[in-house]
């Protein structure tokens, strides 16, 4: 599931525009409008310039104190791990443009 930090969020709107499943609707702070059509594919995680989005494993996946956060640095996307709130795993995949 997609969670959204509030306290982070920049109101840019770029999670919505980016969202291929157009399951994000933004009022005053973008929310999850549509879960059930959420595709989880990170892509506005990827779009997120505050990192205020991150993906919260589902119940039948795995346990939901680990949250996943992708950005984008230089020519690489990073996914990191976090397990109630600190990063336990990094990964870097280099990005062709």
């Amino acid at each position: 599931m997609i969670v959204f930090d509030y306290d982070a969020c920049i109101k840019c709107g770029k999670c919505e525009k980016i969202c291929p499943s157009l399951a994000i609707a933004i009022d005053d702070y973008p929310e999850l409008r549509y879960a059930d059509k959420c595709w989880h594919c990170c892509a506005c995680i990827k779009e997120c310039p505050a990192g205020a989005i991150r993906l919260r494993l589902l119940p039948h996946i795995g346990d939901q104190r680990y949250e996943l956060l992708a950005f984008e640095d230089g020519k690489d996307v990073v996914y990191q791990v976090f397990f109630e709130g600190n990063v336990v795993d990094e990964m870097r995949v280099r990005v062709r443009r």
